[in-house]
């Protein structure tokens, strides 16, 4: 989690989004002025013990009441989530869907969250003690795994995009994990996520993904986010033989409160991006 304070004049009045980014090692927030589309807000913190115990005292400390805001959105990120097409989704299996892929440990409850935009659906799976904690922190939230911001904004970009059609690859990196989203002809082609230890773990899983999909690096374009370094191994490397690698920028769509210049923006991209 990079550490980051911005905090502009919030005017409690207003129609506020709140979102909470829940990653492997840390929580991040943001606040959203819906009426004039300005990200005014964006705070982090590094968890250091109880995870849930340390969700509470740092919500708590930042004065985060459920009645100060219009909606509240939720992003927890897992390596632990199954995508399925909607037309074949049916809610009441949503566990044993899961379960096919995956384990479910006693201490994990499933969720899913649709897609509109590539109609299908991610299964998840989230710790009970974090459901029960947003439970009674914020009544009347709405949760989407880490993936959901990432395919919909990738797949909102790509449609408006000059050649719609390109071959894709978006990579998103957290503390523990990455994933990968591929879109070619304007859909989903390949996603999947992935457990690494070093940047030669996130290399090796690019290039076999380029040559499982047979991907054509003068062709395909990457673009990064999330929480890795523009001069990373990975990052260098893979700019040997992909001809256009880039970081996400701040999204266009919104407004941001000055001091937002002072941190890279692939950080928090795909997070900031779930107010849309």
């Amino acid at each position: 989690m990079k550490s980051v304070r911005i905090k502009g004049d919030i005017d409690l009045l207003s129609k506020n989004s709140l979102s909470i980014l829940i990653s492997q090692d840390g929580l991040s927030y943001s606040i959203y002025d819906i009426d004039d589309k300005k990200v005014q807000a964006l705070v982090s913190m590094q968890f250091e013990a109880n995870k849930a115990d340390e969700i509470r005292q740092f919500v708590e400390s930042e004065g985060l009441k459920d009645t100060q805001f219009e909606n509240i959105n939720i992003v927890f990120a897992t390596r632990n989530v199954t995508i399925v097409p909607d037309a074949i989704f049916d809610e009441n299996s949503a566990e044993s869907i899961y379960a096919l892929n995956r384990k479910i440990s006693p201490n994990e409850e499933i969720r899913y969250a649709r897609l509109p935009k590539s109609q299908t659906v991610i299964i998840f799976a989230i710790d009970k003690n974090i459901v029960a904690l947003l439970d009674e922190m914020f009544p009347r939230y709405n949760l989407y795994p880490q993936s959901y911001p990432l395919i919909e904004t990738s797949l909102t970009k790509t449609k408006i995009s000059e050649k719609p059609n390109r071959q894709r690859m978006m990579v998103q990196v957290f503390e523990d994990f990455f994933e990968i989203l591929v879109i070619d002809k304007g859909q989903i082609a390949n996603y999947n996520t992935y457990a690494y230890k070093s940047s030669n773990d996130i290399l090796y899983f690019i290039i076999n993904t380029f040559e499982q999909l047979g991907l054509q690096p003068e062709e395909c374009e990457i673009a990064f986010s999330g929480f890795i370094e523009q001069d990373d191994l990975a990052v260098l490397h893979v700019k040997k033989f992909v001809r256009t690698v880039y970081f996400e920028s701040l999204n266009s769509d919104y407004k941001y409160f000055y001091r937002f210049q002072e941190f890279s923006p692939h950080y928090f991209y795909n997070f900031l991006s779930i107010n849309q």
